[in-house]
């Protein structure tokens, strides 16, 4: 017997709730699994001279810990503002959801082999990678979402400027960016731009999201 509009209403919101239970989750663990990497100094002689030398050679460990949980926290609160406006779910939806939780489990490893290897370029390569592979990911998830012929997202709740794509592929252009320059500059200045090149374009954004959101009040309006 088929199942009337409330029945399926509840069905989609009980499947929802597992999809978002379980993100959490991978973001919980992923987010753990950063820190874990950084092992407390053993200490050959129990002075404060070896404990000062022991945290200094942690530093490149607590800057990429520190670059890795923004990304991370980043995307998941990315993840949490889209999601809100999941009706429906279909298997496409969910396969894309864990391809992009893979790019996220894979960060603490990423994380950990470019903080160990930090005056390397290759490692900061891949983890440059892996947070493109993200972006890119996201990206797909609000094509995905904002796409009417997937019943997905309800109208207009589609156009909503916080589905708009501009912003998940800041992220990719700015590691691309990264991968390019590591071939000229030190590692160590590959760790900055990130902090230099992620607000500048937040702020070259913003007027953007400013305007699609206005658009998107007016459009609301004129259905209600």
């Amino acid at each position: 017997m088929d199942e009337n509009p409330k029945q399926q209403h509840h069905r989609d919101a009980f499947q929802l709730e597992r999809v978002i239970l379980f993100t959490d989750a991978v973001f919980a663990i992923a987010i753990t699994l950063l820190v874990i990497e950084i092992k407390v100094p053993e200490l050959e002689h129990r002075t404060e001279q070896e404990a000062l030398i022991g945290l200094a050679h942690l530093i490149p460990r607590f800057i990429g810990f520190l670059i890795s949980f923004i990304i991370i926290a980043i995307y998941w609160t990315a993840h949490h503002r889209i999601f809100r406006f999941v009706r429906h779910l279909d298997n496409r939806l969910l396969w894309l959801n864990l391809w992009f939780l893979f790019t996220i489990v894979i960060m603490p490893f990423t994380t950990a082999y470019q903080s160990e290897y930090a005056m390397l370029r290759t490692p900061w390569i891949l983890y440059s990678l892996n947070v493109m592979c993200t972006g890119l990911m996201q990206t797909l998830l609000q094509l995905y979402l904002r796409n009417p012929a997937h019943h997905i997202v309800e109208a207009p709740e589609h156009l909503h400027p916080d589905l708009d794509v501009a912003r998940p592929l800041t992220s990719p252009v700015v590691f691309l960016v990264s991968i390019i320059l590591a071939f000229v500059l030190p590692p160590w200045m590959l760790r900055m731009l990130p902090a230099l090149l992620f607000p500048l374009l937040a702020f070259l954004l913003r007027g953007r999201f400013l305007r699609l959101k206005d658009a998107y009040q007016q459009q609301y309006e004129a259905l209600a």
